[in-house]
């Protein structure tokens, strides 16, 4: 692992693969932030206060992690003081997860998510949403509110979406599909709001 800061309030983290095996944490555990990438994680934090004076306390942190097909993962971290500042950065962060595919691969292999996250503009849309799919998926729906957008949660993916022709064309017309939804889901934890954790096709379908 090397850590690297440019400018006051951010650093740059080079993982390797290799790192990972050392600490018995493999791609799944990394992808879904398991007790042991955090682990890893606050080490880092205290790494980089120790080498590079970077202390964290008190400061909300914005992650954006990058992968390597051959050597890993490169995670950015920001500090962030200001209000203003946060701003900023969570709609840089928030628009580069809609255009950038950050999937998890390693040689041959690929870690695909369980879950599905969709940006949805309105309240309006999510309601109309809601309506057209609530009978074409039956797993797990929740609904955080987050800079004036709505986001759909959608987990248990496997055997819960039927006639996925017609559930795609809906979520399309009414939603953008996020990206690196490993990492923008925890975002959402940290920094959204939860509206609804069970359920929430049903509840914004009798809106």
């Amino acid at each position: 692992m090397k850590i690297e800061r440019f400018g006051e309030n951010r650093i740059r983290i080079f993982v390797s693969y290799d790192d990972l095996e050392e600490r018995d944490i493999d791609l799944d555990s990394f992808a879904y932030n398991s007790p042991e990438t955090q682990e890893l994680f606050w080490d880092l934090m205290e790494q980089a206060e120790i080498e590079l004076g970077f202390e964290v306390q008190e400061s909300q942190l914005c992650i954006e992690a990058v992968s390597d097909v051959e050597q890993g993962f490169v995670i950015t971290i920001t500090r962030i003081e200001e209000e203003n500042d946060f701003e900023s950065i969570h709609k840089f962060i928030k628009n580069r997860y809609r255009r950038k595919d950050l999937s998890l691969k390693k040689k041959s292999g690929s870690v695909c998510s369980t879950v599905l996250i969709y940006s949805i503009e309105s309240f309006d849309d999510l309601c109309v949403l809601a309506k057209q799919i609530e009978s074409l998926f039956t797993g797990r729906a929740a609904v955080y509110s987050l800079d004036n957008s709505y986001y759909l949660v959608l987990s248990s993916i496997d055997g819960n979406i039927s006639n996925k022709d017609k559930f795609d064309s809906v979520l399309c017309e009414y939603a953008d599909k996020m990206t690196n939804v490993d990492f923008f889901e925890g975002y959402l934890n940290e920094y959204g709001k939860l509206l609804i954790e069970n359920n929430a096709l049903s509840f914004f379908s009798k809106m």
